[in-house]
């Protein structure tokens, strides 16, 4: 129960307004329906790697996600992490546009994929160069949802 002087009956308003708030937005995900729970994880994990984000990927991403990428398999989001991500994200950044294409849902289980058109050329800045193909394989978690498996394709356009 909060005290009865004034200054710590303050800090208990104030604490118990964080545990409420921190509560509902853990439950967040989990209320709203299952697609634009999933869309919303979808679209802040191609956020956060624009952003080059690390911290923010690996709070979309499952501890034991599996990657795949022209013909290559990541294990875990360690092996992603450090031998895909953190490479990758040490050259330029490159203007892109994202689309997603389709998601679909059920309470525990999501899947989608979205088009990304990469703009690489800097003598034809308005040039799409590349498109990656993104497919996502979430799972609702203890946690929230989570990406589960991820795999890439990318094609150099003529």
């Amino acid at each position: 129960m909060c005290a009865r002087d004034r200054a710590a009956a303050d800090r208990c308003a104030v604490a118990l307004g964080a545990v409420a708030l921190f509560s509902a937005a853990s439950h967040a995900q989990a209320d709203s329906r299952p697609e634009d729970a999933a869309k919303d994880v979808v679209t802040r994990f191609e956020r956060a790697l624009q952003d080059h984000d690390v911290p923010g990927i690996a709070a979309l991403v499952a501890d034991d996600i599996v990657v795949f990428e022209n013909g290559h398999r990541n294990d875990g989001w360690q092996d992603f992490r450090d031998n895909h991500l953190v490479p990758e994200m040490s050259g330029p950044r490159h203007p892109v546009k994202g689309t997603p294409v389709k998601l679909r849902a059920t309470p525990q289980m999501a899947w989608g994929y979205t088009r990304t058109e990469l703009f690489a050329s800097s003598a034809k800045p308005r040039t799409v160069t590349h498109v990656l193909w993104s497919v996502y394989v979430l799972e609702l978690r203890r946690e929230g949802w989570k990406i589960v498996s991820l795999d890439w394709s990318i094609a150099k356009q003529k």
